[in-house]
Parts: C-alpha cells; sequence; structure tokens
C-alpha cells in the first residue's frame, strides 16, 4: 500500500501595518460594545458607513478583513525588473560618466521607449548618480 504524501502549503500571513492595528483595536471594541459606531467613526476619521463595512469585513475574515485588498498587487504600469537591470548593466558597462539625458536618448535609439525620467529613477534606485556638469574657471582679471 502506497502513502500519499500531502504537502502542505505554508501561507504566510501578512503583518499588519501600525495604523492597521490601531484601525484593528477600535473595530474591536466597536464589536465588544466598549464604544459605538460613531465614536468608532470619529476615532478611526471616516464615515459610520466605512466603520460598518470594516466591522463586517473583520466579523467575516478576521483579523485580516482590516488590510486593503488592492495592498500587494503590483501596479499594471510598473516595468519589469529585466528592463530595469538591463539598463543599469548597459549604463555601468558602456556609458559609465555620461549624464541620464545623453543615456536616455541613446536608449531610444536601441529600441527602448521610457522617458527620460523614468530611466532617471531607474538608475537612481540602483544608487547610479548622472555626473555634475563641470565649468571651465573663469580667470581672474588683473
Amino acid at each position: 500500500m502506497e502513502k500519499d504524501f500531502v504537502i502542505e502549503e505554508v501561507v504566510k500571513r501578512p503583518k499588519l501595518t501600525k495604523e492597521e492595528r490601531r484601525k484593528l483595536r477600535t473595530i474591536k471594541r466597536l464589536i465588544n460594545g466598549e464604544i459605538n459606531g460613531p465614536r468608532a467613526a470619529r476615532l478611526l476619521k471616516v464615515t459610520t458607513r466605512q466603520v460598518r463595512n470594516l466591522k463586517r469585513q473583520v466579523y467575516n475574515e478576521g483579523d485580516l478583513g482590516i488590510i486593503h485588498k488592492n495592498r500587494f498587487n503590483k501596479p499594471i504600469n510598473t516595468y519589469d525588473i529585466s528592463i530595469r537591470k538591463e539598463l543599469a548593466r548597459i549604463y555601468r558597462a558602456e556609458f559609465k560618466g555620461v549624464n541620464f539625458s545623453k543615456f536616455a536618448e541613446e536608449m531610444h535609439k536601441r529600441g527602448f521607449t521610457q522617458s527620460r525620467s523614468t530611466i532617471y529613477n531607474i538608475l537612481r534606485e540602483q544608487r547610479i548618480r548622472s555626473p555634475q556638469r563641470k565649468r571651465n574657471k573663469t580667470k581672474k582679471r588683473k
């Protein structure tokens, strides 16, 4: 007789932020009858309707009902990590010492569609700085 091994998925429980813990404490006080709805709304600085919704979510989902449902979603307009790494690699290998505006122009010629400001943000995330313009020293008058 063969034994079937069941691998349990370990679900990592998300941590609540300080603000979410404060909301949860207030909603639990509301559920326990220590405070009423309007008082909870004033403490949380939301409307009584939102308090009712939060209370319902805590009843249905437990403590995690406080967490906003969009919290863990990656924005649709983010650039893929491979593009970010590729831009940083190209800059370090071929364009070291070139300012970001010139680098952005060269990347447009190579087919990258990111704007200058996006390339700037990507390179700054990688702790790469655009070199400062060097001015000629003015000669002193006699």
